[in-house]
């Protein structure tokens, strides 16, 4: 359980208040991406112009579904991080491919940053 102090509005600041506000968001992944084996996910701030690794929590945790009179283990939540919407998300090798993935961003070589491909639930369909 945690307690937490009561605060009147009157005692607190302007920047105290939006400082108690901004801890209080959360940014969630409202879309799922596929990602690429042996690939470590990168955001990159355009404002402060700084690249960092993302640190993507795996769970280790299975559902069973009954499907058809047969148990089927789904991993609902395989993979999951914490994003915000004011970061752009890429995926590189290492730290020196990011750098040089950013690079190509800026120079116009590359035309989006972001290469993570959307989930398709319907999977790929070739004769269509």
């Amino acid at each position: 359980m945690i307690i937490e102090p009561l605060l009147n509005k009157e005692c607190l600041t302007n920047n105290e208040i939006e400082q108690v506000q901004k801890q209080k968001q959360e940014y969630f992944l409202l879309a799922s991406y596929l990602r690429t084996k042996g690939l470590k996910l990168y955001s990159y701030n355009s404002i402060n112009n700084e690249i960092k690794e993302i640190i993507v929590n795996s769970s280790n945790t299975i559902t069973l579904k009954p499907i058809n009179r047969q148990l089927i283990a789904v991993d609902e939540d395989l993979e999951k991080c914490t994003v915000d919407p004011r970061l752009i998300y890429f995926e590189a090798l290492h730290y020196n491919s990011a750098v040089k993935r950013v690079t190509n961003y800026k120079l116009g070589v590359i035309k989006d940053l972001c290469n993570l491909r959307p989930f398709n639930p319907d999977g790929i369909n070739f004769y269509s």
